[in-house]
């Protein structure tokens, strides 16, 4: 098979004139990743000739550089690559401004969230906002969703929003809501069909709002200045890197990020390939979708695919659309942010378009609607298969459900550490039949390798590492529970990374040039220290990475 790939490559150089300047990778394994099925699925070679960005390539060394005589070469310091790690599901500017924010992901308590951000309004001046994002009542005891009345007394000269680990709720001081006149007592929790704003004994809001009620208390938040939003890109792009993601999946973005992002680039400021899905709503027409720009120069570093829909809620909100009943909250299902003809619509809208409906669905029914959505569409447009419609998420699929993902071409775009961050009260939330189609990732594939992993930053960390281990353990960082949450779900190595690199890359539709090390494909590397298919899982969360290169070129190197 080597040599096989030589000789393409040697066609390819014969007809390269005049030749541009080639890079030699060499002195480290390079895993050319999933080519072929079962056993044979990662194989690897010594060093990899590139050219344009590209993989000219991939061979033994002493092949190579006879082909490239004169070449720059960059030493891999005995490090193993793999084709560049990517992330299908993150929020590209949203983990900048949550560097920026008050973290509050695992506070143990109410009291100890009261105190974070007690701490950071010391050093701002009076009157001004105060952000924060990651708070989980999952974690407090009992759990149970707080009254803003502790957080309205220890800040009560600034306006706070704390953003839920999921971002699909709100805390907001009484500060905030007087600002959004949101204080007053209310007849009804509802806010329409896809929002609850949670109320008092007395009908005043306790301070949470969930999904389209966040709108309430956002709407009184000053704008981010350009300035922000690209001081936020760019911090969020730098831990991107320094993790060794070569690619994400940009999930919701509006035109004026489009246009962020497009002069980040055109200043070469831009490292890590994005791959963006327009933000859409119930009100997504043609002229919303208008005159995107599809890719953005020859190295593709961005481009708009598709476009970010939402059918449901979150679970740990209980927003998640249920088909029956919460286990834990038999008077409530969840929230339908879309309901079925505003979903079709906007399904057809982007399928008229030529993109890629993502459509985001966490629980039973959500997932039922979305998949009954793209059925229909299928139905009236014989390519809209082609399109390979996504469902984001997947978390809660219903059995009689599983199999038409594959069936209708759906690509399962998933997060494995949302299974190891809500296993200890997703049981509560489902019971015990429902569990069984919830982080369901080999229910719904019957080869893994074409599910499409990600993060859900910054809802969860972008460390792909974390991603690995959880899909392969289903486990916490620490081992627990022993043999994994769900241990039927349970990947294997390869196939975990095969969903991360390949089934990430066939899930925006660029399979044909991303996603493995292959004369053509880009250049695409992560390179760690030691070789991640040679340890023990529980050794990659330690593992480090040595460099992340893009289109043949070095974005990150360890120090």
């Amino acid at each position: 098979m080597k040599r096989v790939w030589l000789l393409v490559s040697l066609v390819l150089a014969a007809c390269a004139a005049p030749r541009p300047e080639a890079t030699l990778f060499h002195n480290g394994r390079i895993y050319l990743g999933h080519v072929h099925g079962g056993a044979a699925a990662w194989p690897s070679v010594e060093a990899l000739l590139v050219r344009d960005g590209k993989v000219q390539a991939a061979g033994a060394l002493a092949e190579l550089e006879a082909l490239a005589l004169d070449c720059e070469r960059i030493d891999l310091r005995g490090g193993v690559a793999l084709p560049g790690l990517q992330d299908a599901h993150g929020h590209f500017e949203a983990l900048g401004a949550a560097l920026e924010a008050v973290d509050l992901r695992g506070c143990s308590s109410y009291a100890e969230l009261v105190a974070r951000v007690r701490a950071r309004a010391a050093d701002l001046p009076a009157g001004s906002w105060l952000e924060g994002r990651g708070w989980d009542q999952n974690l407090w005891s009992p759990p149970e969703f707080p009254h803003h009345a502790q957080l309205s007394a220890a800040i009560p000269d600034h306006p706070v929003l704390l953003q839920r680990v999921d971002g699909h709720a709100l805390l907001a001081n009484a500060a905030a809501m007087r600002l959004a006149r949101v204080l007053e007592p209310r007849a009804s929790e509802s806010v329409g069909e896809g929002g609850r704003v949670l109320l008092d004994r007395e009908h005043r809001p306790t301070g949470v709002f969930i999904d389209e009620a966040c709108e309430l208390v956002r709407r009184a938040v000053p704008p981010p200045t350009r300035a922000t939003r690209e001081r936020h890109f760019l911090l969020a792009q730098s831990q991107l890197l320094a993790l060794g993601l070569t690619a994400i999946h940009d999930m919701g973005i509006d035109r004026e990020g489009i246009a962020i992002l497009r002069a980040l680039h055109q200043r070469g400021e831009l490292r890590v390939r994005t791959i963006a899905y327009l933000s859409g709503s119930a009100t997504l027409d043609a002229t919303a979708v208008r005159g995107l720009p599809l890719s953005t120069g020859e190295d593709q570093l961005l481009g708009v695919v598709g476009v970010k829909l939402y059918a449901d809620g979150a679970l740990g909100s209980r927003g998640a659309a249920l088909l029956e009943p919460y286990h834990d909250d038999p008077t409530h299902c969840g929230l339908v942010l879309l309901d079925r003809d505003a979903l079709e619509r906007a399904v057809a809208v982007c399928a008229r378009a030529g993109l890629q409906p993502a459509v985001h669905a966490i629980g039973d029914r959500a997932n039922r609607m979305v998949l009954d959505a793209f059925e229909r569409q299928g139905a009236i447009e014989r390519d809209f298969r082609a399109l390979r419609p996504r469902v984001e998420h997947a978390q809660v699929v219903a059995r009689e459900d599983w199999e038409r993902f594959e069936a209708l071409g759906a690509i399962a775009s998933m997060q494995p550490t949302h299974a190891t961050s809500d296993m200890p009260w997703a049981s509560a939330r489902l019971g015990p039949e429902r569990i069984e189609g919830a982080y369901a990732w080999r229910r719904l594939a019957s080869d893994p390798s074409r599910l499409a992993f990600g993060s859900d930053f910054p809802v969860e960390s972008p460390d792909p590492r974390l991603g690995l281990h959880a899909a392969v353990t289903c486990a916490r960082a620490d081992g627990t529970p022993s043999g994994g949450f769900l241990p039927d779900q349970r990947l294997t190595p390869t196939e975990a990374c095969a969903a991360f690199t390949l089934g990430a890359a066939r899930a925006a539709r660029q399979d044909d040039r991303r996603g493995l090390l292959l004369p053509g494909y880009a250049a695409d590397l992560t390179v760690f220290a030691e070789d991640p298919l040679e340890l023990d899982p529980q050794a990659w969360l330690a593992l480090p990475v040595r460099f992340t290169i893009i289109n043949g070129t070095i974005a990150y190197a360890a120090p």
